[in-house]
């Protein structure tokens, strides 16, 4: 009998450790994130500074643009680098202090200086934007010499389900908070919600801490930024597999954008009161929690196309109860918001993962940057909602997210899937 045991050898040595960080950055990172949702907590939060949708359209511009600007250069900075740790643990200090002074600023200053709140508001949204976009490129480098390949949908799966059940709480938290100014009066209770936004990413930060990084194994493939530039609008050019994932992303980019107008349309158009964005947050996280577990069974079982694909048309029934709405009164928007976040969580998932399956080690970190810079332009969206909702109903909206997601289900049935067919991978 062979007395030493056998280790599976497709593990890193610091497999359990790294699953075990990981999991508590990732839960901890979508419980945050929940109190500071761009889609619910955040527009309601606007709409008590001023009236104005641009605002919001310019805040989650800023959301785009921060996350997209920055990832080539991060791409081109982080390739001879055999430790990236060390950079996501400052990105994660520079979030979860973001959070904490907007606290501190919310609850002292919202009610005598509203204008500076907002300005506030928005520039530190903005930089919270910005090192998100550094850290997205960064992240997916660590976790994938972290987590091996064919664990990876297990820690995806894992880190969204616990994460989105404790999120579906924290809708329900926000609720009771908001629901009662004379238990917790404003600016008090958006001062407080902040308050553990920025509680639960500094808890998320000690999960990386516990990671052990293992070192990267290739050096620089390019000379200059200028080289890597080009060699990405190469890779665009020669893999058409790779362009039909950027047309299906892109237009599902355009449904998630406009999920934060929802609540002004549920505020504004069906009449809804502020405690029910608690409710439309927790229906939003039920979603993405009772989703992730369809989405993992069919990465696992089919490949990340058929989330791809699942997702699409998950975005397209948020669009249709949404307009629904209108007819029937508020309660198909809790469909719309239980789809959005259906909708969100299979973008996590799915593309975060065919994406690693498509590119070579040496290619990931472009990959990864150039589906976020190719999306670029789509950031300006937003903005043009804000304005357009001015003179047109939000119910428009609406509406032209219903044919962006019709494309969208479209180039996700055209994907091929590079786990089951070669033709879909990523080569230069």
């Amino acid at each position: 009998m062979d007395t030493i045991r056998r280790r599976d050898l497709s593990r890193p040595a610091d497999y359990r450790r790294n699953f075990a960080g990981g999991l508590i950055h990732g839960v901890f990172f979508q419980l945050s994130e929940a109190f500071s949702n761009i889609n619910t907590v955040l527009p309601s939060f606007v709409a008590t500074l001023t009236g104005s949708t641009v605002v919001i359209g310019l805040m989650v511009v800023a959301q785009q643009l921060g996350q997209v600007i920055p990832q080539m250069f991060t791409a081109y900075h982080v390739e001879d680098h055999r430790y990236e740790k060390p950079i996501l643990m400052w990105i994660i200090t520079m979030r979860w202090l973001s959070w904490g002074l907007l606290a501190v600023v919310t609850a002292m200053l919202a009610l005598e200086m509203p204008d500076l709140v907002l300005i506030l508001l928005v520039a530190l949204f903005a930089a919270f934007s910005l090192a998100g976009g550094v850290g997205s490129v960064v992240y997916a480098d660590v976790f994938a010499k972290a987590i091996p390949t064919e664990r990876r949908g297990r820690f995806a799966g894992w880190k969204q389900l616990i994460g989105y059940a404790l999120a579906i709480g924290a809708g329900w938290i926000v609720a009771w908070i908001l629901s009662d100014t004379a238990r917790i009066p404003y600016p008090m209770n958006y001062g407080l919600i902040f308050a553990l936004a920025a509680v639960f990413l500094l808890i998320a930060f000690i999960g990386i801490v516990i990671v052990k990084e293992p070192p990267s194994t290739h050096g620089r493939q390019t000379e200059s930024f200028a080289a890597s530039v080009r060699r990405a609008g190469h890779l665009t050019m020669v893999n058409r597999n790779f362009r039909r994932l950027i047309a299906a992303r892109g237009l599902t980019a355009v449904l998630v954008m406009s999920a934060p107008f929802f609540v002004l349309f549920a505020l504004d158009d069906i009449g809804v009161s502020q405690a029910a964005v608690g409710i439309y947050l927790a229906a939003q996280m039920m979603g993405a929690a009772l989703s992730n577990l369809l989405w993992g069974y069919l990465g696992d079982r089919f490949g990340n196309r058929s989330v791809i694909i699942g997702t699409s048309v998950a975005g397209l029934g948020a669009a249709l109860a949404g307009i629904a709405a209108l007819a029937v009164g508020p309660t198909p928007l809790f469909l719309t918001f239980f789809l959005v976040g259906a909708t969100m969580s299979g973008l996590r998932l799915g593309y975060s993962n065919i994406i690693l399956e498509m590119a070579p080690d040496y290619l990931r970190a472009t990959c990864v940057a150039l589906l976020g810079t190719l999306l670029a332009p789509l950031t300006l969206v937003p903005l043009a909602i804000g304005i357009v909702a001015t003179w047109v109903p939000l119910a428009f909206v609406l509406a032209m997210d219903a044919i962006a997601m019709v494309g969208a289900v479209i180039a996700a049935v055209l994907l091929q899937d590079p786990r089951h067919d070669a033709d879909g991978a990523c080569i230069t």
